[in-house]
């Protein structure tokens, strides 16, 4: 990321300005919402689509490539989430931190149950949801639950290299938690 972007990303985390990230990554989608912390290795932000604020998601600061302003206090979005009473934009109840992908993963899974992982550079309209249940040096297996909030059979390798988004705290991964019940 170069300085112009770097301190564009600064400025809105310390402003609490929305903005719109992309990515390195092909096909990697365009993120909305507010950043809430940035790390050496990972950026923290607070996803928010169509006025909406839907957990947290954490990507790759190395992969941030154009970080675009989309305004300050009076956008029409800040307007929305202040009169919902969703304003300013809280961080998640687990302080995650943004150096460490084991230490990350471990944050969220404590205090959400269920994340989901993305490995947009093999398959960028794909995502996994379920709860980690073992970290290796390079690795970590995670305990996936189906669409149809069903335990799958056996956990799941991925590779701490091919992760480039963790969602946290969404709205989805809360249904899918719910019905899925605790793991087998």
């Amino acid at each position: 990321m170069d300085d112009h972007h770097r301190a564009a990303l600064d400025r809105a985390h310390r402003e609490g300005r929305p903005v719109r990230l992309r990515r390195s990554i092909p096909g990697a989608d365009e993120l909305e919402g507010f950043v809430l912390g940035t790390g050496p290795v990972w950026t923290l932000l607070a996803a928010c689509t169509d006025h909406h604020l839907d957990g947290w998601t954490a990507v790759r600061t190395t992969d941030l490539r154009k970080v675009r302003d989309l305004g300050g206090p009076d956008t029409l979005t800040v307007r929305v989430l202040r009169r919902r009473g969703r304003w300013p934009v809280r961080p998640p109840g687990a302080e995650l931190p943004l150096d460490d992908l084991p230490g990350l993963l471990a944050a969220a899974c404590a205090e959400y149950g269920l994340i989901a992982l993305h490995t947009e550079r093999n398959a960028p309209d794909s995502c996994w949801v379920g709860a980690v249940t073992a970290v290796r040096p390079a690795s970590l297996r995670l305990h996936e639950v189906d669409p149809e909030a069903r335990w799958r059979p056996e956990p799941t390798k991925f590779r701490f290299s091919d992760v480039t988004r963790v969602n946290l705290g969404t709205r989805y991964n809360a249904v899918l938690r719910e019905f899925a019940g605790p793991r087998p």
